[in-house]
């Protein structure tokens, strides 16, 4: 993926999530929402794959579901975007506005999921 651009210490993940595009009406939110695999995690944000074509700078509502079964209500950004195989693309994302209790649950997956304190 290029030069490492986190801030934070990343994890493997394995989760599909809906991606709901912000900014758009109703109507046309069913055609703005796209199913994506997330393939780490951070503090500061996730990275994913997938075959659409998002905007990089557009914005995103989403669930994501942890292993250990804890949710987080996030909105993210796409920062970058590079080509990977198979006609799909890698994105970089950082979380807008994630609150302490949301990253001290994805500090929580990262010891149990490491087995060790960050």
């Amino acid at each position: 993926m290029g030069a490492e651009m986190r801030k934070a210490r990343r994890t493997d993940i394995d989760v599909t999530v809906s991606l709901n595009q912000l900014g758009v009406n109703a109507a046309d939110r069913i055609q703005n929402k796209a199913d994506v695999h997330v393939v780490d995690i951070s503090k500061g944000g996730i990275a994913f794959k997938s075959g659409y074509d998002f905007k990089v700078n557009s914005f995103y509502d989403t669930v994501i579901t942890l292993a250990n079964g804890e949710k987080l209500y996030v909105v993210v950004e796409i920062l970058h975007r590079d080509s990977c195989e198979n006609d799909e693309y890698m994105y970089g994302c950082r979380f807008v506005g994630i609150g302490a209790e949301d990253q001290f649950k994805i500090e929580a997956y990262q010891i149990v999921d490491t087995g060790s304190a960050i």
